[in-house]
């Protein structure tokens, strides 16, 4: 499953997101031309090494290995998930909360990240086999599992568009935020727990949970919540000399010995509601306020003139009539 997009529109455009996602892709390619050499270096220059960072050394790596990819495939995953939820969390914030809020989360994923490295220490079958506390971690996923935590506490229910791919078959379909990244966090603790054991995958699971811990508490602490949008002005041109006129929607049902009229006019009461009826046509008017109604309709077949029932509720007229038999209608010969 791949998140494509999502159906809730921020009210303006997310600047800071889109110059996050720029440096992260400017830098993976800076260094990624140079050849295969230079980018390893970079890499260990730049990515946390949580021996390092235990021992009080190249504490900035835990910011600029946010901004650094291990693979292409690493940079294109993380700039997806970035595109699709950065934006909205952006709308909330705004700009520079939300650039904070982004750095401040990928540098507590690192620290997050690091931890676990010693708790391994004592889970691990092999307490000095621990390849983790050299190996250098780098990618934005921290930050943005962040971002993720607080998408899902701000817009539960937005629609996630989401690329699903099941044996030969790939389709769209749309997920609730809820859904989707509840799900993905449940994955990210089941694997991290299983890290732990020694099972190691080249994946700092412990920076997605703590970055999406810090998101979910950030955002509930601060009481963050979605930016209304300002509805927009709308002009609306009625005569002056009289009420608006509207012709109301009618359906009508015919049966064996009776006819059902039906009228959508809401806005009106009962008593505003005149009907007049004849045996080929029906007139109906209403008017309350600013606001009229008139429709004449042709009827299918003949009726007597004479109302049945009549109720109106819900903005909905309903009448009944009685259809006039074949045997009563006269002829001229």
């Amino acid at each position: 499953m791949l998140p494509i997009g999502d159906e809730n529109k921020p009210s303006k455009r997310p600047y800071v997101n889109y110059m996050l996602i720029v440096i992260c892709i400017f830098l993976f390619l800076f260094f990624f031309i140079q050849g295969r050499r230079a980018f390893t270096r970079a890499i260990t220059e730049y990515g946390v090494i949580p021996a390092y960072i235990l021992s009080g050394k190249r504490l900035q790596t835990l910011f600029t290995s946010m901004f650094m990819h291990a693979d292409i495939l690493h940079l294109m995953g993380n700039m997806i998930y970035l595109w699709v939820f950065g934006d909205n969390i952006e709308d909330a914030l705004g700009h520079a909360k939300y650039i904070l809020f982004y750095l401040t989360g990928g540098i507590f994923a690192g620290l997050v990240h690091v931890c676990s490295t010693m708790l391994s220490l004592f889970m691990k079958p092999i307490p000095y086999m621990i390849s983790e506390l050299s190996t250098p971690a780098v990618g934005a996923s921290g930050a943005i599992s962040a971002v993720l935590g607080a998408y899902m506490l701000i817009y539960p229910n937005a629609k996630i568009r989401t690329l699903v791919f099941y044996l030969f078959i790939i389709t769209v379909i749309s997920v609730p935020a809820y859904y989707y990244l509840g799900f993905w966090f449940i994955y990210q603790l089941l694997m991290g727990v299983i890290s732990l054991t020694g099972i190691t995958s080249g994946v700092a699971f412990w920076a997605h949970i703590g970055g999406f811990i810090f998101g979910i508490v950030t955002a509930k602490a601060f009481k963050i919540r979605p930016r209304r949008r300002a509805p927009r002005e709308e002009k609306t041109y009625r005569t002056v000399v009289a009420p608006w006129i509207r012709a109301p929607l009618i359906d009508v049902y015919v049966e064996v010995d009776r006819v059902f009229i039906m009228a959508y006019m809401p806005g009106v009461e009962e008593g505003d509601i005149r009907v007049s009826v004849s045996e080929m046509d029906i007139v109906i008017e209403a008017e309350r306020g600013d606001i009229r109604y008139y429709r004449h309709v042709i009827l299918p077949v003949p009726v007597i003139p004479r109302i049945i029932s009549q109720e109106y509720r819900n903005g909905v007229l309903r009448l009944t009539l009685h259809r006039l038999a074949p045997e009563y209608m006269l002829n001229d010969t």
